[in-house]
């Protein structure tokens, strides 16, 4: 009689208990969600620690630099042409990102790092057209009498596509983070996760039933 208590104990536990968790894969719920801004936040805050604070911060002082050597080379080249201050409205849109990248590290979750994304993907958009624009644009330059203003015209120039190449390194590398981080802890990972333990749940039953029956 104990023996059939013990085999019935069996029966109930793994057997009547097994299909109940083999349900069919329903879409993630909003508690799989909260667990992957969770891990997100996680990311940022352990894995990725300050580098996304510091590429945001690298952003926003080249971005700033990058607005006032273009509009000095503007003016001293260009007698403050307006049509060769395109990188400013770039350099706006990096400015824009790199506080958003100083939020992302304060506080992760799905929405704000596709949007730093986004962002990033088109502030490089954006300031490879300016760049673009200013090398082509037909506005003639002032002669320069001097040797001084021949240089600072030069350096400004210089600096100018200097910070903005920075600005660019600065935003391939948030992006390249941020990719990271949702890719390793994407909903459709977690859903995949889910259905391979119940594929392997629906694999034991039949396991256990035989087993019951062997006793």
């Amino acid at each position: 009689m104990t023996q059939n208590m013990f085999q019935e104990g069996l029966y109930q536990v793994f057997v009547k208990d097994t299909p109940s968790t083999s349900s069919p894969s329903t879409p993630v719920s909003t508690d799989d969600e909260d667990i992957f801004n969770v891990r997100i936040h996680r990311w940022f805050g352990t894995v990725v620690n300050t580098r996304v604070l510091v590429a945001g911060a690298i952003q926003i002082l080249g971005a700033l630099a990058c607005i006032l050597s273009t509009v000095t080379h503007a003016c001293v080249s260009y007698n403050c042409s307006v049509s060769m201050t395109t990188p400013v409205w770039s350099s706006l849109s990096y400015v824009a990102a790199g506080c958003l990248a100083m939020e992302v590290q304060r506080k992760a979750d799905q929405l704000k790092v596709i949007t730093l994304m986004g962002l990033n993907i088109f502030s490089l958009l954006f300031g490879f057209a300016a760049l673009l624009a200013n090398s082509v644009s037909s506005t003639e330059p002032v002669p320069l009498s001097t040797k001084e203003q021949r240089a600072g015209s030069y350096v400004a120039k210089g600096s100018y596509i200097a910070f903005t190449v920075q600005c660019f390194l600065a935003s391939v590398y948030i992006l390249f983070l941020s990719w990271k981080g949702l890719r390793r802890y994407s909903p459709t990972h977690i859903q995949a996760y889910r259905n391979l333990s119940q594929n392997q749940d629906e694999t034991n039953g039949p396991l256990l039933e035989q087993e019951e029956l062997n006793l």
